[in-house]
């Protein structure tokens, strides 16, 4: 397993090694977490964020990198960042509530921002590893999920990453694009906000108790930010990942009340 780990770290390092790569989205979690793992493999990096909810000291002491203020929606700020080599598209707008009630803000951002991402990636001839999510998928009825299932979304979230995910396809079919789509389950680590971090704020608060929002009985698949990153990492050095769809999870769900319960034993 160690020499396995080493072959890893030697591949990677061989592959990115002065590769110019542009990371959208780069001063949020995931993409504070990439860059960290970029910058040790002297890849020149162009970290591209416009902060609505990425935040610039994430960004802070990544070595070999350039910090871009802007919106993936200015065309003429994307496209004039240096020629890349590799694209990760991480920027989006996350927040399911916030897609069911602003749909056109949430397509500008995960439809037409993507679009955008493509034709600089077509621009460039740069490989493009586009962040999707398993809200494509909407209720599935059969977990785990294959990534055959196909789209049903239920929120204007999940429906803009879908259609984004066949722009993407149509991109690799017309135009030869080298583009992975990754569908990442729920994703936790250090500088997270979601349930799992939520909880432990609330636990450092209150050891004895902790409040669940809901029934609990709602069931989610986690997968570590670490896990996320060799998957990023991956299926840019994989040639067999070009044109291809992942989905990136643990594999197994977890009901939110059975997370809240693991994490009071822990604690106390």
């Amino acid at each position: 397993m160690v020499n396995k780990h080493i072959d890893f770290v030697v591949r990677f390092m061989q592959w990115f090694n002065g590769k110019s790569v542009l990371i959208t989205g780069g001063a949020g979690f995931i993409g504070f977490h990439l860059c960290k793992a970029l910058s040790n493999f002297s890849s020149n990096l162009t970290i591209y964020d416009n902060l609505s909810s990425g935040k610039f000291e994430n960004v802070t002491g990544i070595q070999n990198a350039h910090f871009v203020k802007a919106d993936i929606l200015d065309q003429k700020t994307l496209f004039s960042t240096p020629k890349a080599d590799l694209i990760y598209h991480l920027a989006a707008q996350v927040v399911v509530p916030y897609s069911m009630d602003n749909p056109v803000d949430d397509f500008e951002t995960n439809t037409r921002g993507t679009l955008y991402v493509l034709e600089k990636a077509r621009k460039d001839d740069a490989k493009l590893v586009f962040a999707s999510s398993a809200a494509v998928y909407g209720n599935p009825s059969k977990l785990p999920t294959p990534e055959e299932y196909g789209h049903h979304p239920f929120s204007f979230y999940g429906l803009s990453k879908a259609v984004a995910e066949d722009y993407c396809n149509m991109y690799h079919e017309k135009y030869g694009l080298d583009v992975t789509i990754l569908r990442f389950a729920n994703v936790y680590g250090s500088r997270c906000h979601g349930v799992i971090n939520d909880f432990l704020d609330k636990i450092k608060r209150n050891p004895y108790k902790l409040e669940i929002i809901g029934t609990g009985e709602q069931s989610r698949d986690f997968i570590h930010v670490s896990d996320v990153v060799d998957a990023l990492l991956l299926s840019a050095v994989k040639e067999k990942a070009k044109g291809q769809t992942y989905n990136v999870g643990f594999g197994k769900t977890t009901r939110i009340v059975d997370l809240a319960k693991m994490i009071l034993r822990s604690w106390v």
